[in-house]
């Protein structure tokens, strides 16, 4: 490629960057408008992973790369499609469904990503958090967890007070301030019990990634998560408001402990006091010893995979068949591929000696060099070493 198609690549993949902040800051502002005005659930959830993580993520505002915009706007493209599929069935649908309130001098905001609801064959209500990730979870993180289960918790208790909000996709206000049975009645026709007592609430958090999909719950409304998310958002609101008074300092905010894998990608971990201690680090053992288990379980694995391989290349061969062999819930066959081609170095400098002795070249030219500068070295690979202490 040449130095110009390289520019006008790296110029065509820099406007799509600026093409997706400019379309995130949009949809952000359009649904969730000025977000350092509020405690958001996820503030709450990152909190609940991290305290340092997320006061940074309010104090610090961050050019993301092309990566970090696409995996951003992913989980927006993945809401659009899960808002589609539901409407698709007709569905009693709310989608981005705001819950504002006061917890004592601090402002907390849910955003629902979906709220479903129904009255027959009994009244109930579905919340449903989208979350969208490169890889799905045996079991929800914290921090989501608590997330989607004080949007449930929330709804239910504040089902009869003016708390509640709808927009349009614009940001246009639909309806404001007023009860959940209120935003049902006008946008749905539909009439709710007054008591949230009697209708069937529960939350759910759908995980997404870009081959599946998995999904947790039910979460059930409870007041000690309730409790939970106001205590979170009144340490979130008060330590932000400390920091930004010491000029943006994390000194006093308490970081994760213990093994996460989410600080692998947090933004803010390059001056993370967790990866500043002390040369003994406990809080990695558990991390190192499943790792360990994991290793081991990949030879036997790998060697259970190998010997069913062999057998069933030997069953082909030795078959009449030259096509697939049908089993029934699979069919296999054996597939001859040419080998792998590698370069002789030494094979190829010898060649070229000759040739350019031939030329009356060899005097000038300095094959072994010139076949350096055709080897450019690659990045660095970063190899994890690790080794079991004998006690």
């Amino acid at each position: 490629m040449t130095h110009s198609s390289v520019v006008r690549t790296q110029a065509l993949l820099e406007v799509i960057r600026q093409g997706l902040l400019v379309s995130s800051r949009t949809q952000s502002r359009n649904m969730l408008g000025n977000r350092s005005a509020y405690v958001g659930m996820s503030d709450v959830g990152k909190y609940m992973e991290c305290p340092r993580a997320c006061i940074a993520s309010r104090l610090f505002a961050r050019e993301d790369s092309l990566s970090r915009a696409l995996t951003l706007q992913r989980g927006h493209w993945f809401e659009e499609g899960v808002g589609d599929a539901l409407e698709a069935l007709g569905l009693h649908v709310i989608p981005q469904l705001e819950l504002s309130l006061m917890t004592g001098n601090v402002p907390l905001r849910a955003h629902l990503d979906f709220t479903l609801v129904w009255r027959t064959p009994r009244q109930a209500i579905r919340i449903l958090e989208v979350k969208s990730m490169e890889h799905l979870p045996a079991h929800p993180y914290a921090g989501h967890h608590l997330q989607i289960a004080g949007q449930t918790s929330l709804l239910a208790s504040c089902w009869n007070e003016p708390v509640f909000s709808m927009k349009d996709a614009t940001g246009k206000p639909l309806s404001a301030q007023c009860s959940f049975p209120e935003i049902c009645r006008r946008h749905f026709g539909m009439e709710l019990s007054e008591c949230s007592s009697d209708v069937n609430i529960e939350g759910w958090l759908l995980c997404l990634s870009m081959k599946d999909a998995r999904a947790f719950g039910p979460f059930f409304p409870d007041r000690e998560t309730e409790a939970q998310v106001f205590t979170c958002a009144r340490q979130i609101w008060n330590s932000w408001k400390e920091s930004q008074k010491e000029n943006g300092l994390l000194a006093s905010i308490p970081h994760a402990s213990g093994f996460h894998l989410l600080c692998n990608t947090c933004e803010f971990s390059h001056d993370c006091p967790k990866f500043r201690e002390e040369a003994f680090q406990p809080q990695w053992e558990p991390a190192l010893a499943k790792l360990d288990r994991l290793r081991e379980q990949r030879k036997e694995l790998d060697s259970q995979i190998r010997e069913i391989e062999n057998a069933l290349k030997q069953a082909y061969s030795q078959s009449a068949s030259q096509g697939w062999i049908e089993t029934g819930g699979h069919r296999f066959r054996l597939s001859i591929s040419a080998g792998r081609r590698s370069l002789n170095r030494v094979m190829l400098a010898d060649r070229l000696t000759e040739a350019f002795q031939a030329a009356g070249l060899c005097k000038s030219i300095d094959v072994d060099a010139l076949l350096g500068e055709c080897e450019p070295e690659g990045e660095p690979i970063q190899r994890l070493l690790t080794k079991t202490i004998k006690q």
